[in-house]
């Protein structure tokens, strides 16, 4: 135990001493872009000649000077740069020369150990990434005695085609991966791992490949054994956390994610960063987690409370299809009463300072759960907000909103407020209010339309449909939405000149030929129930002015079933029969009545 704080001590010393460690370049390694290799002495065990260790290394730096692309770093310049700092470079351990390597700029260095064992003497080398830490070892061997230097270097250096081909198959496909090529990116990272199968930094590339093609179990299982080699690798742990929320597995990924943030637990944009790839994946509980610890280690953070508000809102509602998307369904209250505390919260701590998009969420939230009145209270307080705002400057991101354009959009969010309140005629009023800050507001003539058919304005419902549909809207959805409220509140009652009204509208409207045949069917049964009625009221007195309405709306009928295709076919037939026969008893009544 002694020994080991003895070993991390002197570790500690010697990274702290390296800080200012100038860099020992081979230039003529930096010119051919080979590989620069630190190549260390073999640490010798007892019994062993303390040279055989630096002879072995003298004889690999020779090879290498000759060895397409690897180059050894200047062993003299290495001496001067360890000697700087009054170290001994004999005594420098495996994880001190490691660590040397990386301040000197090596790509690889070369450490090793050589003891004595049965007789012989037995030679383990690896050739370490100082960076990554990823390590190649070279099969161990045996030389006879330490004597036998030149045969241990020919040992290891004939291996060395085997760690270039590595190493340029790793460089590939890490190159490949950034270009998207994942194809070229997959099979280079098996020719690594072909040469090297426990290798941590290939099976983290191909992890990474896996994760750009969407193969999270795949993934999963390579990101797993480079977390288990080592538990530090902070780019696998996260990397492996976010796989792991992507299928599912939210108490793994929150577990990965913890030992994540214990490196850095107090740092905000850490886990934002964490809790923002939860919840892209949907992973709403382990993502609020996150937040959660986050503002218990820092309750004035306004950013973690902010984002705690966002997640809990997308976690506690479904949203559906509408035209802000502040009227979904409520799936989970206490996750939305959740996000209005978190967003409070950032009110007390920020004031009027707050961004708008957090005051959208705060107004949506309350209206989720049914607090209308609080949701039209914090829309004019946006409003007032809004309204003091400056227009945003020539170096504004791309995007940004105009303070009008807030204001248009926070009069459209509280026109649907004013619709569930059942009040649609306010709602109008604030569609209006839209359209003076935004005449090209989304979907604005749609919705004010939708409103004053509530409010009872079908003149005004009409022309706005016709401006959306101008405007860009889908005409079919508007043509649906036409038959739909005219059919369920004006047919449905009996009102079948107001229905008509609204089918004809449609009509002019739709696109799609099924739509088309479904409200001209409507429209002829329509004609067809306005005439029967007229008919029923007129059967005794059988007069003139009444019996020639009724035949005007029977004759009308024809038309719409002609263009209605084959919708309701039996039912259009049983139509066009009554129609026959209506149409010869409104001409008697006519000659009689007429005349």
């Amino acid at each position: 135990m002694r020994n080991t704080h003895f070993v991390a001590t002197i570790t500690v010393a010697l990274a702290l001493s390296l800080a200012t460690v100038p860099s020992v370049p081979n230039q003529a390694a930096a010119q051919q872009g080979d590989i620069q290799v630190l190549v260390a002495p073999l640490s010798v065990g007892p019994g062993v000649n303390n040279k055989f260790g630096e002879r072995v290394a003298d004889q690999v730096r020779e090879a290498l000077e000759t060895f397409s692309g690897l180059a050894p770093l200047d062993w003299g310049d290495v001496k001067d740069a360890v000697e700087d700092f009054g170290l001994d470079w004999k005594q420098l351990t495996p994880i001190e020369w490691r660590q040397l390597a990386g301040r000197l700029e090596a790509q690889l260095v070369m450490v090793g150990t050589a003891a004595q064992a049965g007789g012989a003497l037995n030679v383990e080398v690896s050739f370490i990434d100082p960076r990554s830490g990823d390590e190649l070892p070279v099969p161990s061997f045996s030389v006879a005695s330490d004597r036998q230097h030149k045969q241990a270097a020919a040992q290891i250096t004939g291996g060395l085609e085997q760690q270039v081909a590595y190493q340029r198959s790793v460089v590939f496909c890490q190159e490949y991966l950034g270009s998207q090529q994942l194809e070229d990116a997959m099979r280079n990272c098996e020719a690594a791992l072909d040469v090297n199968p426990g290798s941590p930094r290939a099976l983290y590339l191909r992890g990474r490949v896996h994760m750009e093609g969407e193969e999270w179990d795949a993934a999963i299982v390579d990101l797993e054994e480079v977390v288990q080699q080592d538990p530090s690798n902070t780019e696998a742990l996260q990397s492996l956390a976010y796989s792991h929320a992507q299928v599912g597995n939210g108490d793994r990924s929150l577990e990965l994610y913890r030992e994540y943030l214990n490196f850095n637990p107090d740092d905000a944009d850490v886990r934002l960063n964490v809790a923002f790839k939860l919840a892209s994946a949907e992973a709403y509980d382990p993502a609020i987690a996150i937040l959660q610890e986050g503002v218990e280690r820092d309750e004035n953070n306004a950013a973690l409370w902010e984002y705690l508000g966002n997640v809990a809102l997308a976690r506690g509602t479904q949203r559906a299809e509408a035209s802000e998307g502040t009227s979904g369904s409520l799936s989970d209250p206490a996750s939305v009463r959740l996000a209005v505390d978190a967003y409070d919260r950032v009110l007390t701590l920020s004031g009027d300072s707050i961004n708008p998009s957090m005051l959208r969420n705060l107004i949506a939230a309350n209206t989720e759960l049914g607090d209308l009145d609080r949701a039209l209270e914090f829309s004019e307080r946006g409003l007032t907000i809004v309204r003091q705002m400056p227009e945003p400057g020539a170096d504004a991101e791309e995007g940004t909103q105009s303070p009008t354009q807030l204001l248009a959009e926070i009069h459209s969010i509280r026109a649907d407020i004013y619709d569930r309140m059942e009040q649609p005629a306010q709602a109008v009023a604030e569609m209006d209010r839209t359209l003076e800050n935004d005449p090209d507001y989304p979907r604005a003539y749609w919705k004010r339309g939708n409103f004053r058919l509530s409010a009872g304005d079908t003149n005004g419902a009409v022309a706005d449909f016709r401006l959306a549909a101008g405007a860009g809207s889908d005409p079919d959805q508007i043509a649906h939405n036409l038959f739909a409220r005219g059919y369920q509140e004006h047919f449905q009652q009996g009102r079948y000149g107001q229905a008509i009204r609204l089918f004809s509208v449609a009509l002019e409207l739709a696109e799609s030929p099924q739509e088309k045949q479904q409200i001209h069917f409507f429209s002829a049964y329509g004609y067809y129930q306005q005439a029967s009625a007229i008919d029923a009221s007129n059967e005794r007195a059988e007069a003139c002015e009444p019996a020639r309405r009724a035949l005007n709306a029977f004759r009308r009928v024809g038309p719409h079933l002609g263009q209605a295709g084959s919708y309701q076919a039996s039912s259009q037939a049983q139509i066009r029969e009554a129609v026959e026969v209506q149409v010869y008893r409104q001409d008697q009544i006519i000659r009689k009545a007429c005349n």
